[in-house]
């Protein structure tokens, strides 16, 4: 089963339907300048990496649209440190974020991007509508 939410020292990481959610304890969503839970939709997720500490602990980072990446993952919004004996699910959870991320853009690039005009496929205006074919015996 793939995983889906990642729990990590200060916090943790949901993947939902609409982007990922990050639930924190409130010194450390205090630390970050956010609130303590905190909602980024798929539309301004840009990737996902497995990061790791000093320490050797495993971190991981999102990259958002129009955040600034901070230097120190204590103050980064979208990062979340992982225990050590969780680095496999840590790995396999950024694994499944990229996945997700790359679907949806191919989504995006098959989309049609035409804008549709009310009046397609519609030949004629509405006052040259001819009704003699519908109404029987006219």
């Amino acid at each position: 089963m793939a995983v889906t939410r990642l729990t990590g020292i200060d916090g943790r990481v949901e993947l939902t339907l609409e982007g990922l959610t990050f639930r924190r304890s409130k010194s450390a969503a205090l630390a970050r300048g956010t609130r303590r839970l905190h909602e980024v939709e798929w539309a301004h997720i840009l990737s996902a990496e497995v990061a790791w500490s000093r320490k050797g602990r495993p971190i991981v980072r999102i990259a958002v649209e129009g955040a600034r990446r901070a230097s120190r993952h204590r103050e980064d919004p979208h990062a979340v440190k992982v225990p050590r004996k969780s680095a496999a699910q840590a790995i396999e959870f950024v694994e499944l974020v990229n996945e997700e991320i790359a679907l949806r853009q191919r989504w995006r690039a098959a989309a049609p991007t035409v804008q549709e005009d009310p009046s397609d496929g519609v030949d004629g205006s509405p006052d040259d509508d001819d009704d003699s074919e519908l109404a029987p015996g006219a």
